[in-house]
């Protein structure tokens, strides 16, 4: 099926109209009727309503109660079939929307409280889009830098974690310029969500998993001694400590940069990494090392 997000909504529209008793005029932002015929009387009632990520005027001859509780109905009615739509779309399944918001960044969210995460969502990207796939939402963001990307979506697990107060993953699946690039984007996304059931929290990057992706298939029993030989070294850094190191190997090693992200003088980040050293045994500043503990923070995050 080939139709635009509008026309879409407008096929839906009519399936419910077919089958309800009560008519609807519906009004785009500008106050323009795009769905239904022109109402008669003088007890027109009027409502905001949120169909496909955008706001619409719903009005029909009813009492303003009746009137939320129908709002209602086809928000719910419109969204559950909107994201089998997209999902189809998403999967390559003979859908296409001709007028899909190209380019987006896609990010996947998992979390318990998906309905509170994507009202917020919602709320704070008037551009963006979400759907629901089963029990992962989809979150498009009207944006075309994948460095803008991860630092929004960084921003926006923090955000959910302040203000909605629960846990999530975010797995990123980069920029979409197209369906084809968008189905990739969605498959690699979920690859990295594998990781999710290990951990509950954060912020997923698949192309930059690849470390972790490859100790996943070792054997566990090597990845146990592993682990258990180096948590003899680490077991007296605090959560300052292993904030420095995660920051440092973030910023590639990178002593300025680090020093920056972490609001502290570039000498004390220095005195940090030194005794960091004396600790582990484990210079961050050589590449060597710094791959030792990235294996080691792996290790305790995900097995």
């Amino acid at each position: 099926m080939v139709i635009s997000m509008e026309g879409l909504l407008l096929s839906i529209l009519s399936e419910i109209n077919s089958n309800i008793k009560t008519p609807f005029v519906l009004l785009d932002k500008h106050g323009q009727k795009i769905f239904g015929q022109d109402l008669k009387g003088d007890n027109i009632s009027e409502k905001n309503i949120f169909l496909i990520n955008k706001i619409y005027t719903l009005q029909a001859l009813l009492p303003k109660n009746q009137l939320e509780d129908l709002c209602f109905f086809l928000e719910i009615t419109v969204k559950a079939k909107f994201d089998r739509e997209l999902a189809a779309f998403i999967n390559g399944k003979n859908s296409i929307l001709t007028d899909f918001p190209f380019p987006c960044g896609l990010a996947l969210i998992q979390s318990e409280f998906l309905a509170e995460i994507e009202g917020f969502i919602n709320t704070i990207f008037e551009e963006g889009m979400t759907a629901r796939i089963d029990d992962i939402l989809l979150s498009f963001l009207p944006m075309s830098n994948l460095d803008e990307l991860k630092e929004t979506s960084t921003a926006l697990y923090q955000t959910i974690a302040e203000e909605v107060s629960q846990k999530a993953v975010i797995s990123l699946g980069g920029i979409a310029h197209s369906q084809s690039e968008l189905i990739r984007a969605f498959n690699d996304a979920k690859k990295a969500l594998i990781f999710a059931s290990r951990k509950n929290f954060g912020v997923l990057h698949y192309p930059e998993m690849a470390l972790e992706l490859l100790i996943s298939l070792l054997p566990s029993e090597i990845r146990h001694n592993y682990k258990n030989e180096m948590e003899m070294n680490f077991k007296d850094l605090d959560s300052d400590t292993i904030n420095t190191i995660r920051v440092f190997l973030d910023c590639n090693l990178h002593i300025a940069q680090a020093a920056r992200h972490l609001y502290i003088h570039r000498n004390t980040l220095i005195y940090r990494l030194d005794k960091i050293y004396t600790i582990t045994g484990l210079d961050l500043r050589n590449f060597n090392d710094a791959i030792k503990m990235k294996i080691h923070l792996i290790l305790n995050d995900f097995f």
